[in-house]
């Protein structure tokens, strides 16, 4: 598999965590029958192609919802993914709901936008190359910005504040910090990243591993430069957010 990660624009970053681009090889795979999930503290708008060529069918176009259970998903067999990776906090401006209405959440793009979903998946259908098709989606989410954006500031740095922590730091100290009460902190919370958060730094800190590793000796090595204290609890994380322990996981990936 070619995987290739891309920045958003600089109008975006606020917004959009990064663009990425997942290509298979069909001599030497069946199509992807299956979409598989992973603990994912982002939501996900996919858009699944029979392949990477320019006039390739676009397949099904899914909204994935922040998660702490993996999951699989029965699809239309495809070999070429595009999709953008959307900052939890954003949801409630952006679509005018509460993050954790799409916890767990996976659903058709047209589902959850309407007609407003129908037109970007048919712009990103009739565009012929994934530079163009990147542009609709950066195109529809700068028209969002532009109809409503608002951001609970408070919130989103202390979001902000755990992920530059990689999950490691004490809820009841960052709810002090930030001059409010740990019920009204934890309120606000979940409804702007989804989780409470114990649950997001979790998930947090698992994502900060699985980024920083490449093989099950790295990843544990990882886990305890993470705050992990022992194996059995970093095994009982790392099943709970992928469905696999290690040594599995690994193999799925060669």
């Amino acid at each position: 598999m070619q995987y290739q990660v891309l920045p958003p624009d600089g109008e975006l970053k606020d917004i959009i965590s990064h663009f990425w681009v997942g290509t298979w090889n069909p001599e030497y795979q069946s199509p992807n029958s299956s979409y598989y999930i992973i603990a994912n503290s982002l939501t996900e708008i996919t858009f699944a192609f029979e392949s990477d060529a320019p006039r390739s069918k676009l397949l099904f176009s899914v909204v994935q919802g922040h998660t702490n259970t993996p999951n699989q998903f029965p699809v239309n067999g495809f070999y070429h993914l595009i999709g953008v990776s959307i900052y939890s906090y954003a949801i409630s401006n952006l679509f005018n709901i509460s993050a954790s209405e799409l916890n767990n959440q996976f659903i058709s793009l047209n589902t959850f936008l309407g007609s407003e979903g129908a037109i970007l998946t048919e712009k990103v259908a009739l565009a012929t190359s994934t530079k163009e098709r990147l542009s609709a989606i950066t195109r529809f989410f700068k028209s969002l910005i532009e109809k409503h954006w608002y951001k609970d500031k408070l919130i989103t740095n202390a979001i902000q504040e755990i992920k530059k922590c990689n999950g490691n730091t004490k809820i009841s100290k960052l709810a002090s910090d930030f001059c409010i009460s740990q019920k009204q902190f934890e309120r606000r919370f979940k409804e702007f990243s989804g989780f409470n958060p114990k649950m997001y730094s979790r998930i947090i800190r698992f994502e900060s591993i699985i980024r920083k590793s490449n093989s099950q000796s790295v990843l544990e090595e990882a886990a305890y430069t993470n705050g992990y204290y022992d194996q059995a609890h970093f095994i009982h994380d790392f099943k709970a957010f992928t469905g696999f322990n290690p040594s599995d996981f690994y193999k799925l990936g060669s």
